[in-house]
């Protein structure tokens, strides 16, 4: 006779985290000297604050200070606030200062640049040497700059807008004789066929 086996049911299971509650203390975690009287815990304090130690021994910054267990690392100490402050403040600075640096930076070139080309090109013509196409190309452009010559700019472009207005209208004229020559061919054929 043959016996079936119990079907097995795997069901998963969960332990839940178990932590230790935080303490809070009701006293203030900072004392102020001279308040109220001062107390003997705050005089005690100053005391062992003020003791020297010998040279060549550093005080240990990991007093005092809260304290993290990692698994495989082991204990690290946390970083006090004004530690963290000061890291926040640093790093929020010098993004700010790269950005306006940068900004700073691209618009002194773009406003420099002109300039320097002109200052360039003015020195190389001084000193009697060719230019090449794009050299002669932006000379010109600089040298259009000067009063005089935006005068003759300004009605060469005044020319070149009438010269387009004239040429224009003319076209608009032929189009329309052509239209009426059309016209008169078609009314001619209709007519003769009549």
């Amino acid at each position: 006779m043959n016996v079936l086996n119990q079907p097995r049911l795997d069901v998963p299971s969960y332990a839940p985290p178990v932590y230790e509650p935080p303490v809070i203390l009701t006293e203030p975690g900072v004392s102020i000297p001279n308040l109220n009287g001062g107390s003997k815990e705050s005089e005690s304090e100053e005391t062992e604050e003020e003791r020297e130690l010998p040279e060549g021994v550093l005080p240990d910054p990991t007093v005092g200070r809260p304290v993290v267990d990692v698994p495989i690392i082991g204990e690290v100490p946390l970083p006090t606030s004004s530690e963290v402050g000061l890291a926040g403040t640093t790093a929020v600075t010098a993004t700010a200062v790269t950005l306006l640096g940068k900004s700073m930076v691209e618009t002194l070139v773009k406003r420099m640049k002109p300039l320097v080309k002109k200052i360039m090109l003015k020195v190389k013509e001084k000193l009697g040497k060719k230019f090449t196409d794009y050299e002669l190309q932006d000379y010109f452009e600089f040298e259009g700059k000067v009063p005089e010559q935006k005068q003759v700019v300004k009605r060469l472009k005044a020319d070149q807008k009438t010269e387009k207005q004239r040429q224009l209208e003319a076209h608009l004229q032929l189009q329309h004789q052509r239209k009426l020559r059309r016209k008169a061919s078609q009314d001619g054929n209709k007519s003769r066929v009549e």
